[in-house]
């Protein structure tokens, strides 16, 4: 019996998950399918719950909405509050993980960045925000610097963090809300994970130069993705500071959500990002994620 997965977010139409999955499904010779789904807000968790279903990824805006239809939610899920992978068990229950964690782990390992002991800059408090402070605490950084536009969303942000840290103490002196980037302060990483980038003709999160917000920093990741890397990333790489956009973090948690749904399979990961990048060279425009890698 073929197994259907299926993505749910709101817009999907630029979603390049169908080709990794689909990939990966035909590579490890499985009986499954995956599908993009245009879906209302009200929608999710029928869905989710509809018996045709073997399971699936979420993105924007629903993954807040995808966590509460879980019946057996994961750690990351209950510390982020988000949800963008879920699969059916045995006994019928939803179950659901947090993988864009896990995806930031292997798209930072993959830059060569290593969290311990790190010193971070954190552009937005979004979603995704939540995700990145959840993987860096968990990945041993001495600090993360949130800086937001809105501030209340930033101390919402480290409440919450707090709230579900393994070591709180630790959390609450590593988290902190940024009304900017210390001028002449050096950073090891510097992580955007605001919206910034989707559309063609945004500005910078930050500009990295000598002549934008101040600080110096060693490394730089973007959640968007796009083909051929994001101008914020180009941006970076020109001033010699390494730098990756948000497909590693995508291809990363798609693998980790193949691997929830098939226990014991190995994702085949350098195939699914060759279709990625196969996927985004082919369209005809300049294409992004959604900002949270997945998408």
């Amino acid at each position: 019996m073929t197994l259907r997965f299926v993505l749910l977010g709101d817009p999907v139409r630029h979603s390049i998950s169908p080709a990794m999955h689909r990939a990966a499904f035909e590579i490890r010779e499985l009986d499954a399918e995956y599908t993009a789904r245009r879906t209302a807000p009200g929608e999710v968790g029928s869905i989710m719950r509809s018996a045709g279903l073997a399971g699936g990824n979420v993105t924007l805006p629903h993954k807040l909405r995808a966590a509460r239809a879980l019946t057996r939610p994961s750690a990351a899920v209950r510390a982020t509050g988000a949800c963008n992978c879920w699969w059916r068990r045995t006994d019928g229950e939803l179950a659901g993980d947090n993988t864009d964690v896990g995806g930031l782990r292997i798209a930072l390992s993959r830059l060569g960045f290593q969290p311990q002991g790190g010193r971070v800059l954190l552009l937005g408090a979004g979603g995704a925000a939540r995700a990145a402070v959840h993987a860096l605490l968990e990945g041993g950084v001495s600090s993360v610097e949130i800086l937001n536009r809105t501030p209340a969303r930033a101390h919402a942000l480290r409440d919450r963090a707090l709230a579900h840290a393994t070591d709180a103490a630790r959390a609450a002196d590593a988290v902190r809300v940024a009304a900017a980037p210390h001028p002449g302060a050096t950073y090891d990483l510097v992580l955007n994970s605001t919206s910034l980038g989707l559309s063609p003709g945004d500005p910078f999160p930050l500009d990295l130069g000598p002549g934008g917000h101040g600080g110096r920093f060693g490394a730089a990741v973007d959640m968007v993705y796009a083909a051929g890397g994001t101008a914020w990333i180009r941006h970076a790489r020109t001033l010699g500071i390494r730098a990756t956009d948000g497909l590693d973090m995508l291809v990363g948690q798609a693998a980790l959500s193949l691997e929830r749904w098939f226990p014991g399979l190995e994702a085949p990961f350098e195939a699914m990002r060759e279709a990625a990048v196969a996927e985004l060279a082919a369209r005809s425009g300049p294409e992004s994620g959604d900002g949270s890698g997945t998408g």
